[in-house]
């Protein structure tokens, strides 16, 4: 399934920039991505089978571990209602990652900033979290949530009093992506 797809699909309570940009965070992509919180040590199995046994091992000795593609915490995995093997299922994964998102938000009061250092600490002050999750969207200032375009930008723009703005476009073979084939015009991409 394409990504754009799964996250439509497995959390569409969830902006898909806002949770494309926590995966991209969390584990760059990876569905078998784990973080041990103990040691601070990152693993990619490479399978499943891996990837189970050694999460189920870092578990069972204690630690707090990081879990698939939006690295749901282990000690998470009781309330979002998964097991190890289900949390390297990606729409799994995903689902889980929403109601943690979700809970968040509504703990949050509805500000983004503070869902995502929720999401990553339980708590929500700080920024670092939610300033790199922006950063992975390509945000640096972002959007007033629930905001429209202003009313002015809606108007004729006046550059000068009673001077209309008006774009001049020039142009010069060079800055064309076309050329002159004989035939007519060819793309030069």
């Amino acid at each position: 399934m394409l990504p754009l797809i799964l996250l439509a699909t497995c959390a569409p309570l969830v902006d898909p920039v806002t949770m494309a940009a926590v995966v991209q965070n969390e584990s760059g992509g990876n569905p078998l991505a784990m973080h041990d919180n103990a040691d601070g040590k990152s693993y990619s199995p490479k399978s499943l089978d891996d990837a189970v046994a050694l999460a189920k091992r870092l578990i069972a000795a204690g630690h707090s571990v990081d879990l698939g593609l939006a690295q749901i915490n282990s000690k998470n995995l009781q309330w979002v209602g998964m097991t190890v093997v289900q949390s390297f299922d990606p729409c799994a994964n995903l689902q889980a990652s929403q109601q943690v998102l979700v809970d968040a938000y509504k703990r949050a009061g509805g500000d983004l900033k503070g869902t995502l250092q929720i999401y990553n600490s339980g708590k929500a002050t700080g920024s670092q979290y939610a300033s790199n999750v922006y950063g992975k969207a390509g945000v640096l200032v972002p959007a007033i949530p629930g905001g429209a375009m202003a009313a002015w930008t809606k108007k004729d723009t006046q550059v000068q009093a009673g001077v209309p703005f008006v774009a001049k476009v020039q142009w010069t073979p060079a800055a064309s992506p076309f050329s002159p084939d004989g035939s007519g015009f060819s793309s030069s991409w």
